[in-house]
Parts: C-alpha cells; structure tokens; sequence
C-alpha cells in the first residue's frame, strides 16, 4: 500500500481531471448492484458534482500511482430527519472492485471520518442498500450500527466518542 495516497479534491478542475475515471470506477462497484446506481454516464457526472458542491471540502480520492481508485465523498452540513440534527453525512464510497479488500475503503472511511469529526460532528450517518450486505458489513466493521429503513435504503450510524 505504499504506492497509496489519498488526496482531497477542493478545486473543480481537479475535480474535472479525475471525473471521466470516477464515473468508471462508480459503474464498475455498482454493477453487482445496479438497483442503487445512477445508470447513465451523464447522471453520474451530475451526481459527481451535487457531491462535490455538497463537500464542503470532504471530497477525497484514493490514487495508486496516480490513478484514482476510490473516492468518498462528505457533507458536514447534512439534517438528518430522524435525528433531529445536523449530523457527519457519508453520501458516497467507492472503491474500483479490483483494489477491493486492500485496505482503500478503510483509508477512505477513516479520512472522512477525522474531516467530519474535524468539522465538529459525533454522529456520522449514511445510506446503504438493504440487499448490499457486504457493504453494511463493512460499515458494522467500522462501527457503524443499523437505524431506519427508508424504502431499498438502510440508515446506518456511527456515534463518536
């Protein structure tokens, strides 16, 4: 993992730079689950940038040897609804299948966690399909625990010390 570096994209052109293999990489870890996907390459690139402008510069990218191989993106301003608050909001994670169960995610993860904590945060929440088990896994590894289910979404919550 030497070769590992996350970077924060604050800037559009970086964010421009990057998009055409973000949008890859998103189609490539939705294809198992296609069911919670935007499925056209121009929605994607729409969604890249509500990210990006939702970010408030919690938007990072994993790069291996310079090419990017995940992406999380943050929102330190998210209401959640069930909660009542502002909570640290994970809108998206994503890790190209094929650096998968390397430690990126987890390096992704830990980044957006510490700039949510950073932004004052002690509740981070997100969304994850009801039917991706590997992901809430993953999550539940990380300490998250289930809250609501929202139609084909699962809330999921992480209360920080």
């Amino acid at each position: 993992m030497e070769n590992i570096e996350i970077i924060p994209v604050t800037e559009k052109s970086i964010l421009s730079n990057f998009k055409k293999y973000l949008i890859k990489i998103y189609f490539e870890a939705y294809s198992s689950f296609p069911q919670y996907a935007y499925t056209h390459p121009r929605e994607v690139k729409g969604y890249l940038q509500w990210l990006f402008n939702h970010s408030q510069g919690g938007f990072f990218v994993a790069l291996e040897d310079t090419m990017p191989i995940g992406f999380i993106s943050t929102d330190p301003s998210w209401e959640d609804h069930w909660l009542g608050e502002k909570v640290g909001e994970i809108h998206e994670i994503v890790v190209s299948p094929s650096s998968q169960k390397k430690g990126i995610g987890t390096l992704l993860l830990k980044k957006g966690i510490e700039f949510l904590q950073e932004k004052g945060h002690h509740t981070i929440g997100l969304w994850v399909g009801i039917e991706n088990s590997k992901a809430q896994d993953f999550y539940k590894k990380h300490g998250f625990t289930p809250g609501p289910q929202a139609g084909k979404w699962l809330r999921m919550y992480l209360k920080l010390k």
